[in-house]
């Protein structure tokens, strides 16, 4: 496990290498928590609602912004430039395992992002916007944990994308689609309590809003006690079945390549 953990660092160190796009990432995440913070003061108004106040939503805004940071999603593009270049099939025969590669060179990017945009920028927006505290300690605690499975389940619709491009030998239309989704379903911008019944329910049973809107409904307490552990408990069953789908097709896309290569 020590050779993963090697891979993270890697990761991690290589990223110290543009430290002059930490400035550029700190700008547009202020950038973008501002344009969602004047929208939601000009829809909601200083008074809120007796739902919804303009704290809650600049707190939502900002969680969901520095979240976007730290989403594995995006180890497809690393999968496809191995399928272009031909590097994946020198990959593929090291004495490791591929997806856990994938899945610790990932962390150590969102590592790395966590460390020099997230905590800057969180500190930058609470200065400048405000930020409401957690709803409660349990509030909180569950808060990690569906960071935790922000993360997981990130990955693994971003490792599904690169699987099925094995077939496709090109990602774009499949990340695009996969971008289409997250933003429709995740509640990332707008949150699923402003959906329509219809929509809401179908973004509920989706694994997309565990991307956005659930940690940052958890934080704020939206969800009581009872919600929060049916949704934390149909993460978990997501991951699972996408953990299930994810060894299925990476035994089908390894044959597939062997074919296209032999």
């Amino acid at each position: 496990m020590s050779t993963y953990f090697m891979f993270t660092l890697k990761a991690f160190v290589n990223q110290l290498a543009y430290r002059s796009e930490v400035w550029l990432r700190l700008l547009g995440n202020y950038f973008a928590i501002l344009i969602q913070v004047e929208i939601w003061r000009a829809v909601i108004g200083n008074g809120g609602s007796a739902s919804t106040t303009v704290e809650q939503m600049i707190t939502y805004s900002i969680l969901n912004t520095l979240l976007f940071a730290l989403l594995l999603n995006r180890v497809s593009s690393k999968v496809d430039g191995s399928l272009k270049s031909g590097s994946i099939a020198s990959e593929l025969v090291k004495p490791l395992s591929y997806p856990l590669y994938l899945l610790f060179d990932g962390l150590g990017q969102s590592l790395y992002q966590f460390i020099f945009t997230v905590i800057p920028s969180l500190i930058l927006a609470w200065i400048l916007f405000g930020m409401l505290p957690p709803a409660s300690t349990i509030h909180f605690i569950a808060f990690l944990v569906a960071l935790l499975m922000a993360l997981i389940l990130s990955f693994l619709l971003g490792y599904l994308v690169s699987l099925l491009a094995f077939w496709f030998l090109s990602h774009f239309a499949l990340s695009w689609t996969l971008g289409g989704l997250t933003t429709i379903f995740s509640g990332s911008f707008l949150p699923l309590w402003f959906y329509s019944p219809s929509w809401a329910a179908v973004a509920k049973l989706l694994p997309f809003q565990y991307l956005g809107y659930v940690p940052a409904a958890i934080y704020l307490g939206n969800l009581n006690e009872a919600e929060l552990w049916r949704t934390v408990a149909l993460g978990c069953v997501w991951i699972i079945l996408l953990l299930v789908v994810a060894y299925w097709l990476w035994g089908k896309a390894v044959r597939r390549l062997i074919v296209q290569g032999g």
